[in-house]
């Protein structure tokens, strides 16, 4: 049958003329390719943007109270403007992309507030990577560095976006939740913390070699230790501690860094670096055991290879030190990618980062504890440093 339909289809006409077939057919191109435009710009519509319940009772509710829907000049951003480019090829390569949203929609995935809320962070971050990619093209559709009136817009405006125009940085970098809420930015790297206490507790501390999730008690002798003193010392997070024995819940470890000439309590990562690794109190300073001394050439200020023993419970340790620096990783992105483009922690020095992110403190919704671990993370990756702290 379908051989028969397939040689009626290829067969000379013998009672149309060529003419007429040819007429006929670029009737029916024009038509079909008419139909096709009509219903892909129908697409590009707001009305059939919000006609999915899910868009209609989120992503919309919330676009209306944007500048995008309405502000002072009366010209409006509709959905397609934003997610939708305006050349051809490019557009049809979308609306493919597409049916995937499409099988979504038939499968429910974002059909109540409960599940948009829930999958808010990965499709805003999939948008996000697409304007990125492109280079936010769809806003430059109406947006121009060349077209601003940078002494119309505010002081803190004016000096961001012109420090945004010299470094050629893309709009989404900075203007991320311009036409939606944005995502909980904490929920990716507080549900990895969790994850990695989960590790900590099935580990129960086995290594030869662990690494801290918080500031930890730090104790020079094993019968002072107690879960509820303040200790002799604070061990901050992510520090290289090397067991050297096993007591119930409480394990002897050495910790091995640099101490500066005349600062006599504290215990760095690096020489020549302000990394911490330990603090202790003044009276048991004299604990820590001096190996070498060295200059740094940089500073010539005068430096101490140090170690340190003494015993600290078991809990909240883990082996794996990459999970650490990706929870940090995630913080990062989450904490200090929301306001500007992301800067990587090899975009400083060491040194550098603490005057950075003390004067970005006040911005972030992390506490002391996060803060810090944060630091170090970025001073461990600097410009100076990166890949040092594989060799704690």
């Amino acid at each position: 049958m379908i051989k028969r339909l397939w040689k009626a289809f290829w067969r000379p006409s013998s009672k149309y003329s060529l003419g007429v077939l040819l007429i006929a057919g670029g009737l029916g191109g024009v038509i079909f390719w008419g139909g096709f435009n009509t219903f892909m710009e129908h697409t590009n519509t707001m009305e059939f943007c919000i006609s999915c319940h899910e868009m209609n009772a989120n992503a919309y509710e919330e676009y209306k109270t944007t500048v995008h829907y309405a502000n002072a000049s009366g010209v409006r951003a509709i959905c397609s403007d934003c997610h939708v480019p305006r050349e051809w090829t490019a557009k049809l390569v979308r609306k493919v992309h597409a049916t995937n949203e499409l099988f979504h929609h038939f499968l429910g995935t974002i059909d109540t507030k409960e599940k948009y809320e829930a999958n808010r962070m990965a499709m805003a971050r999939r948008v996000w990577a697409q304007m990125e990619a492109n280079d936010s093209k769809e806003c430059r559709n109406c947006h121009s560095w060349h077209a601003m009136d940078f002494e119309k817009q505010q002081a803190k405006s004016i000096e961001q976006m012109k420090k945004g125009m010299e470094k050629d940085e893309t709009c989404i970098s900075c203007h991320k939740g311009v036409a939606h809420k944005m995502p909980d930015m904490t929920r990716g790297y507080l549900a990895m913390f969790d994850e990695l206490k989960a590790l900590a507790a099935t580990e129960k501390a086995r290594s030869g070699t662990l690494y801290n999730l918080e500031t930890k008690a730090f104790f020079t002798e094993r019968d002072a230790a107690d879960p509820d003193a303040k200790g002799d010392g604070r061990v901050l997070a992510a520090t290289e501690l090397h067991v050297q024995e096993r007591d119930g819940d409480l394990l002897r470890v050495r910790i091995n860094g640099w101490q500066q000439d005349q600062v006599d309590q504290a215990i760095y990562a690096l020489r020549g670096q302000r990394i911490f690794s330990a603090v202790v109190d003044k009276r048991i300073a004299d604990r820590i055991v001096r190996h070498g001394t060295e200059v740094d050439p940089d500073t010539d200020l005068t430096w101490h290879q140090v170690s340190l023993e003494g015993w600290v419970y078991a809990a909240d340790l883990i082996a794996d030190k990459d999970k650490l620096w990706e929870y940090a990783a995630e913080m990062h992105s989450a904490s200090c990618g929301t306001c500007h483009s992301l800067h990587a922690a090899h975009h400083s020095l060491a040194n550098q980062w603490i005057g950075t992110m003390k004067a970005m403190k006040r911005f972030l919704v992390l506490d002391n504890e996060q803060y810090r671990f944060l630091l170090k993370y970025l001073q461990l990756h600097a410009k100076d440093t990166a890949g040092a702290d594989q060799h704690g």
